[in-house]
């Protein structure tokens, strides 16, 4: 006789509108974090004895069971043990009544510590936490008339996040522990929460407040503040709350990875590109459980939407002493798309080929029978450029503003009253649906409904966030007729059961929101053939799983193939203006058109959209906030199937704006974030190059007319 399988008892997972840190109990004590001072050392002894009476001191010799979380294979301390990674690392964890006190003495506690210890550094390549390397075709020889545009191109934009800051509360009732958190993989943390504490998975009851922010760094560092608590609501019994300052939330858990690429293009004099050599560069601190999928991410999308013959990538994920970083996957091709799409642009300045022209002229072509290569669905790119090109006005306002570059500090054309610079750029980028060579895709993901007889829908799944369950519950109330005041979210997994993969991926949002569509509508099939249904058949189940195209696929050993389920293109434009006095710079206008099937809702796209791009305007240039009057948003007509448009908008931001500012004053932007003070510095060093040589001219004609006299 088989065993019966455990079933997590009724809501161990439930769903709240209410942040965590609104949550109070009268004899609550709250705790904060103890951390390094220094990158690196010996931690030789930690000075507890002057604490307050009531204040405690937990760190890793007080975890009763495992000492480490396990986040995709990568195993990460709870508390550093002697051995001290980066600066900030948790040491320990401090907890009393008082909040204020708490956070004063977790920042001054005393500790000893060798600095002069060091970890015995191999060599360079022990440092490499991931690495990809990729080659198609042969080591090119560059031709006489051949162009060789280089360039480095780094993009260290941080999106900071201004709401409610990363942690915990949790307490213990009975044989029970109670987590309420904003956390977005909820069996791992239920998986770490029981190895770390000792209680039974189907034991701890998880409550997910208000989602925050969706990095992915976030979601093992919630996890690993949850048993750092956790620990402390187990030695003290009481309830306990731990909550990031501001500035740990800036340092900690927003804290993105500097990406540097360096582009080495070979270009022919028709404006063919002959060949790509490609470095990628990633410092990813201490530890980072997703590495090798960032490197493969950052591989497939450093060649951009373009053919090549030829092509070298190298994609390094280096591992340092600086604080482990966090990159959202859905944002993590920004930074790619950011130097390929500038290194076009040089190509274009250098080579005097126009932008448009230079790109069309290089748009992948999706060739289903050529598996050999990287393969993307291109659909209506060309027309999409043209449009959006003839929408912004790009090909007049490119040509006149080069034109102004030749004479823009002509003394004879310069006045106070002189009209201020200004630049225009050009980007193009995918958004990929569903990457096929995560481990997370190859988890079981699925949607189950079930109606009961007493005509009611239940689904089965993991949403996101209280927004993403509305709107499944929207959808499913359009498609099958039931009011959705009747429609509920069924979240009993059996412990074997329970979704494995992380509920922050767009991959996940996207495929589980087509999963709804498809189950709803086989759901209104199938009752519409049942004429007289006896009570037995109820309820009435319908599972939708994800599956790849068969057509579709990605090997991941030759790095080729289809590497996402779908794509859709998307072209952007953006126009900004120097104030003449102060440089600081203006937007004029954004245009941006997509290519994603069917949009069902353009409203609702557009609106998503236009408040992308104003949140992304944000984080382009440093303590200072950009702002636009005037976005326009397109979608070329299409009849196929919805695409995702997911943050694509944000990912071409950086590469338009960095081109409409290169061309504005008149030398290549090559990092981002922008300085404030940048610009001005850049103009004013131009300026005075250009009088030194007007300055020289004139010296020279006047020597020469002397002779001449």
């Amino acid at each position: 006789m088989c065993a019966k399988r455990k079933i997590l008892p009724k809501n161990t997972l439930i769903f709240s509108d209410e942040f965590y840190s609104d949550i109070f109990e009268d004899d609550m004590l709250y705790a904060s974090v103890v951390r390094s001072p220094v990158p690196k050392g010996r931690i030789i002894k930690i000075l507890t004895e002057e604490l307050p009476e009531g204040y405690n001191f937990y760190s890793r010799e007080d975890l009763p069971f495992k000492k480490n979380i396990k986040i995709s294979g990568t195993n990460i301390p709870v508390f550093c043990e002697k051995d001290i990674d980066y600066t900030g690392q948790a040491i320990g964890i401090i907890t009393g009544p008082d909040k204020k006190t708490v956070r004063i003495l977790s920042k001054n506690l005393k500790m000893n510590i060798d600095e002069h210890f060091y970890y015995e550094e191999k060599n360079e390549n022990s440092n490499i936490l991931a690495q990809r390397e990729v080659k198609y075709g042969q080591d090119y020889e560059l031709q006489e008339e051949d162009s060789l545009i280089e360039e480095e191109w780094e993009s260290d934009i941080n999106f900071q996040n201004y709401t409610e800051t990363n942690g915990v509360f949790c307490y213990i009732k009975g044989q029970n522990l109670y987590v309420s958190s904003p956390n977005l993989w909820i069996s791992n943390l239920r998986k770490n929460l029981s190895d770390v504490t000792g209680f039974p998975e189907e034991n701890i009851y998880i409550t997910r407040t208000k989602i925050l922010s969706k990095t992915t760094d976030i979601i093992w560092l919630n996890t690993l503040i949850c048993c750092q608590c956790a620990l402390a609501c187990l030695k003290l019994k009481k309830p306990v709350k731990l909550e990031f300052t501001r500035t740990e939330q800036q340092i900690f858990a927003e804290n993105t990875s500097s990406v540097k690429i360096r582009h080495k293009t070979a270009v022919a004099k028709n404006g063919l590109i002959k060949s790509m050599d490609i470095l990628i560069h990633v410092n990813a601190g201490a530890y980072n459980p997703f590495a090798q999928e960032i490197a493969d991410r950052l591989a497939i999308a450093a060649i951009g939407v373009y053919k090549c013959p030829n092509i070298k990538i190298t994609s390094n994920i280096y591992k340092s002493h600086s604080i482990p970083s966090s990159i959202d996957f859905s944002i993590i091709a920004s930074k790619a798309f950011y130097a390929v799409e500038n290194q076009m642009n040089k190509i274009s300045r250098e080579t005097g080929i126009d932008p448009l022209e230079l790109r069309i002229l290089n748009l992948k072509i999706e060739d289903r029978h050529n598996r050999s290569k990287i393969i993307l669905e291109t659909g209506k790119s060309k027309e999409a450029l043209e449009a959006i090109c003839r929408t912004g006005t790009f090909l007049r306002k490119n040509a006149v503003y080069k034109m102004e570059d030749t004479y823009r500090f002509d003394h004879d054309n310069a006045s106070p009253y002189a009209p201020p610079l200004r630049g225009i750029g050009l980007a193009c980028a995918y958004e990929g649906t569903a990457y096929l060579g995560s481990n997370f895709i190859k988890k079981n993901l699925n949607i189950e409904l079930s109606y009961t007889k007493d005509k009611k829908l239940y689904i089965r799944g993991m949403p996101s966030s209280k927004n993403v369950w509305q709107i499944w519950q929207k959808t499913a109330s359009e498609i099958t007729g039931i009011p959705a005041e009747n429609i509920f979210l069924n979240t009993n997994y059996s412990i074997d059961s329970e979704p494995e993969n992380p509920q922050t991926t767009n991959a996940s949002i996207s495929i589980n929101s087509v999963l709804i569509k498809k189950a709803c509508e086989a759901l209104v099939r199938k009752l519409a053939k049942k004429t007289e249904t006896a009570d037995e058949e109820f309820p009435v189940t319908i599972k939708k799983s994800f599956s790849v195209n068969p057509r579709k696929s990605w090997d991941l050993e030759t790095f080729s193939g289809y590497p996402f389920s779908s794509t859709s293109f998307a072209a952007m434009i953006a126009e900004i203006e120097l104030d003449s006095a102060s440089y600081s710079p203006q937007l004029r206008g954004i245009w941006f058109i997509a290519d994603a099937g069917k949009i069902l809702n353009p409203h609702a796209a557009e609106t998503s959209l236009k408040n992308s791009i104003q949140e992304g305007l944000k984080e382009l240039v440093e303590d200072d906030e950009l702002s636009v009057s005037s976005i326009s948003i397109q979608f070329m007509q299409s009849n196929d199937e919805p695409k995702q448009l997911g943050d694509i908008a944000a990912s071409l931001l950086p590469a338009a704006y960095a081109s409409a500012l290169s061309q504005a004053v008149g030398k290549t932007i090559t990092n981002m974030p922008v300085q404030t003070d940048t610009v001005f510095k850049l103009t004013k060093s131009l300026k005075e190059n250009w009088e030194k040589q007007k300055e020289a001219e004139e010296n020279k004609n006047s020597e020469e007319t002397t002779e001449l006299k």
